[in-house]
């Protein structure tokens, strides 16, 4: 069963100054598990229909102190679903122990609308529960 839990974020315009009504958004979920071990979480990011992905990774960048992440960036050759609209990684987590707690990271994205690209970044949070 998968647990969503972080709350779509949105990016606040970028370095062109262009409006933040076309801004990526980005969720993560995580399986919730009975005990220790593997947690599999996937990553989803959305551009509007005028807009498409051409490049995509994920970099984690906090994790609860009882879990670790097999690897820190998943990279866009990685990435499960390569939609124009809509990219997906899917990553594993091993919890060491019990426990709550939140794992963040950045959707760092190359958007283009019209034949022009400019790069994103959008901040995801995953909640992780294990044994709880």
């Amino acid at each position: 069963m998968w647990l969503t839990v972080a709350a779509l974020l949105a990016l606040g315009g970028n370095a062109r100054g262009q409006d933040d009504a076309g801004a990526p958004r980005a969720s993560m979920t995580c399986d919730r598990v009975d005990a220790p071990g593997r947690v599999r979480c996937e990553v989803e990011a959305r551009v509007g229909a005028d807009q498409s992905i051409t490049w995509g990774d994920v970099v984690l960048v906090k994790t609860p102190p009882f879990v670790g992440a097999l690897r820190g960036r998943i990279g866009p050759h990685d990435a499960t679903a390569h939609d124009p609209s809509v990219w997906r990684w899917a990553l594993a987590l091993v919890a060491r122990d019990k426990g709550t707690g939140d794992v963040e990271g950045r959707v760092r994205l190359v958007v283009c609308r019209e034949g022009k690209c400019s790069p994103r970044e959008v901040p995801v949070v995953g909640h992780v529960v294990v044994g709880e």
